[in-house]
């Protein structure tokens, strides 16, 4: 079998080095419900009732809501910022990842995990890998903090609204 090709192809990339930027932000919540409370709240139409600002348009669902390879769009003016997203992984009550790509400029690759903690909570772990995908997108990965005030509000946002019904702030 000749790999010559792909090994050229392979060793040339990483003879390059890296010059496109990476970060990754984790957040880990835990919530006062079961992971089947917390887990349909975590969908571009029900995010509606919980994060101030939220706006999508659905590209592709057969349910209005979370589901396999369901897409959306966000618009600049969301609270987040624009994007196109795309459900890769759907494990309900249990897993979610989703992969967001801005302008051609960076992808954002959120995995999210709820881990039932049998005691009537679920505590709910965000990995968000950010890539640049040009010298724009290395711009805004390299701006980014540690730590994300953005998550964390929106984290807040959805505790609140799990424990009262209302979105945070009305």
């Amino acid at each position: 079998m000749n790999t010559q090709r792909s090994e050229t192809l392979a060793q040339s990339f990483l003879a390059k080095g890296h010059p496109l930027k990476r970060k990754t932000q984790t957040a880990t919540q835990t919530f006062d419900f079961p992971p089947e409370v917390v887990f349909p709240q975590l969908c571009p139409t029900a995010e509606r009732d919980w994060i101030p600002g939220w706006e999508c348009d659905l590209l592709y669902t057969s349910t209005g809501y979370m589901e396999p390879d369901s897409i959306w769009t966000t618009p600049e003016t969301n609270v987040l910022g624009p994007g196109l997203w795309v459900v890769t992984r759907c494990k309900p009550n249990a897993e979610l990842e989703i992969v967001r790509v801005v302008d051609r400029s960076f992808v954002e690759h959120m995995r999210i995990k709820l881990v039932d903690n049998h005691d009537g909570t679920a505590t709910g772990v965000w990995n968000l890998t950010f890539t640049a995908l040009d010298e724009a997108g290395n711009d805004v990965v390299a701006s980014l903090p540690d730590e994300s005030p953005e998550l964390a509000h929106a984290i807040a946002g959805l505790r609140h609204f799990l424990a009262t019904g209302e979105l945070m702030g009305t």
